[in-house]
């Protein structure tokens, strides 16, 4: 037969050794020596960083005005470069509206008179009198072949008295370019 006890039996208590609690301590004393070295680095670290961003405030505020200097510089360049170019686009069209005139004026006919001229960018309207229609038709064919001018339109004629003679009104409308 087997027998069972059900009883507990006694509690058998360790002694503690003093060797295993000078190991507790030490081990104890080393992390805390860890820690505390970990956190004076980092301490550390941080003062450096705070140092370094004092510096760099320092220097950024000394190369405020030399920001804002380049800034203005930048800002007269561009005030520079649209005037050059509206210059320069003054130049392109003094050159092709001077030689517009002067072929206008070579192939005006004696019974034809030119009364106004206006150019804005590359559109002009030419406003004339003649005696006759033909000299009108004329006057058209002889512009339109000159290789700038462009869409030429005639938008109206029309009979009007000036100075006791009827003569004929003629706006004509075209585009210059290159």
């Amino acid at each position: 037969m087997i027998k069972i006890n059900l009883l507990p039996k006694k509690k058998i208590r360790k002694k503690v050794t003093f060797r295993g609690s000078y190991l507790f301590g030490f081990l104890l004393i080393v992390n805390f020596l860890a820690l505390f070295l970990m956190y004076q680095r980092n301490a550390m670290d941080v003062a450096n960083y705070e140092k370094m961003i004092e510096a760099t405030k320092k220097e950024m505020v000394g190369m405020e005005k030399i920001r804002q200097e380049y800034q203005a510089m930048q800002k007269d360049k561009a005030e520079i470069e649209r005037r050059l170019a509206a210059i320069n686009a003054l130049k392109e069209g003094r050159v092709l509206s001077a030689r517009l005139l002067y072929d206008l004026a070579s192939v005006v006919k004696e019974n034809i008179w030119l009364k106004n001229f206006r150019k804005n960018e590359n559109q002009f309207e030419i406003e004339g009198r003649s005696v006759e229609s033909e000299s009108i038709s004329d006057f058209i064919e002889t512009i339109s072949q000159v290789p700038y001018i462009k869409d030429i339109e005639l938008r109206r004629v029309e009979d009007v008295n000036e100075e006791g003679i009827i003569v004929k009104r003629f706006i004509i409308r075209g585009t210059t370019g290159l």
